[in-house]
C-alpha cells in the first residue's frame, strides 16, 4: 500500500503528525511519503518511518533570490511527480479538511483520499465525522489511520537528532563538560498573548542559578523584531543576556530548526510558550513547563512527556507571575 500524508502546515503541525506516520509504516510495514513546506521539512530528516518527501514551497517562504514564477514551475513538477507515484491513499492530516491540502491529494490521483469533516466534499473517499470532544491534536489525527484497519494507540513524537549535530552544536556554544544541570529557557512566540516578558525571564533564570549550580541555555526566534518577513527576538534576548552576567547563562544563536532541536536534546528540562519550540522540546522527550495564553490547551498540550501547563488569567501568559513557574519548574523537577 502507498500511503501519502500531506501536511503543508506550520512546524509544530507536523511534529504532531509524527505518530501517526510511525504508526502507519509499523503497521503497513512501509515507509510513508509526505507533501510538506519547505519550512517544516527538517524535523523529518533522519526519520527512519519516512520514504519521499515532496516539498511545496510558499510564496512567502522563498529564499532571497528565489523568483515567483520558480515556486511556481517547482509545485508544476511536484504535482507530476505526485501523479507518477501513482498512490493508494492520501490522507488530509489536519483536525479537519480544508481546501488547499485536499486539492493536493486531489491532484495526486489517490485512489482513496481520507480526511476529517463532516461536510467532506464528495472527493473524499472515506470521510471521518469531527471530534464532539476535547481530544489532543495527535489523538484526533491518529483517527485517520482507522479507514487503513488500523487502531493502535498513538505514540511519543519523534525527532531524530543525530549524535554529531549534538556534538556540533555543544561546541558552538561551548557548554562546558562539569556534569552541571543544563535547563532551557525558549523565550519567543508569535502571538503576544503568548509571550512572557523578558523581565520575567531574568528573575526565573537567577532563581535557577541560586537553587543550584547549572547551566542555562537560551533560545529564541534569530533576527530582529522590526524584519517584516522574518521578526525575531534578538533585541530580548540581549537584554536577558544583559541582565544575568552573574548567572551561567548561555546563549543558543540557532542558524535553522536542526540547530534548536540539537539544542534542546541538550537540556534536562525547559520552559516555553506554547508554539512550534514546545514540540521540539516534546519531539526530544524533555519535560517542559509550558506557558499557555490559548483557550483550547488541550488541543496542544506537550504530548506523552512530564509537563506543568500553566496559564494565565484571560489566557494571557503576561499574567502568570515568576513564583508560578519557579514553583512549576520546582515540582516538575522533583517528578523527575
Amino acid at each position: 500500500m502507498k500511503v501519502l500524508i500531506i501536511r503543508r502546515d506550520n512546524i509544530g503541525d507536523l511534529i504532531l503528525t509524527t505518530p501517526l506516520i510511525a504508526t502507519i509504516a509499523r503497521e503497513t510495514g512501509s515507509k510513508v511519503d509526505l507533501l510538506v513546506n519547505t519550512y517544516n521539512k527538517p524535523v523529518l530528516d533522519n526519520n527512519p518511518h519516512v520514504g519521499k518527501v515532496f516539498l511545496y514551497s510558499k510564496l512567502h517562504h522563498r529564499s532571497k533570490g528565489t523568483s515567483a514564477l520558480s515556486v511556481l514551475w517547482q509545485r508544476l513538477k511536484t504535482i507530476i511527480d505526485l501523479r507518477r507515484a501513482r498512490y493508494d491513499v492520501a490522507i488530509v492530516a489536519k483536525e479537519r479538511w480544508d481546501k488547499r491540502p485536499l486539492q493536493w491529494a486531489k491532484l495526486a490521483g489517490a485512489k482513496k483520499i481520507i480526511a476529517i469533516g463532516n461536510d467532506c466534499p464528495p472527493e473524499v473517499t472515506d470521510a471521518l465525522p469531527e471530534s464532539t470532544q476535547n481530544e489532543h491534536l495527535v489523538k484526533l489525527l491518529a483517527r485517520l489511520a482507522e479507514p487503513l484497519g488500523i487502531t493502535a494507540e498513538p505514540g511519543p513524537l519523534e525527532l531524530y537528532v543525530r549524535p554529531e549535530e549534538t556534538a556540533a552544536i555543544k561546541q558552538k556554544i561551548s557548554l562546558p563538560d562539569d556534569g552541571l544541570p543544563v535547563y532551557g529557557l525558549q523565550i519567543s512566540s508569535r502571538r503576544p498573548e503568548q509571550r512572557w516578558p523578558v523581565e520575567n525571564f531574568v528573575a526565573l533564570a537567577q532563581r535557577l542559578a541560586a537553587q543550584q549550580p547549572c547551566h542555562i541555555l537560551l533560545f529564541w526566534s534569530p533576527g530582529s523584531a522590526d524584519n517584516k518577513l522574518h521578526p525575531g527576538d534578538d533585541e530580548k534576548a540581549r537584554y536577558i543576556i544583559d541582565n544575568c552576567q552573574d548567572v551561567s547563562l548561555i546563549p543558543v544563536i540557532t542558524e535553522n530548526i536542526r540547530e534548536l532541536m540539537a539544542g534542546m536534546s541538550l537540556c534536562n528540562q525547559i520552559v516555553t510558550s506554547d508554539g512550534g519550540a514546545l514540540h521540539i522540546a516534546a519531539g526530544v522527550h524533555k519535560p517542559i513547563v509550558a506557558l499557555f495564553g490559548n483557550k483550547a490547551a488541550w488541543l496542544w498540550t506537550p504530548w506523552a512527556i512530564p509537563h506543568e501547563l500553566l496559564q494565565g488569567e484571560g489566557y494571557d501568559v503576561r499574567n502568570i507571575p515568576v513564583d508560578e513557574v519557579y514553583n512549576a519548574f520546582i515540582r516538575l523537577q522533583e517528578q523527575r
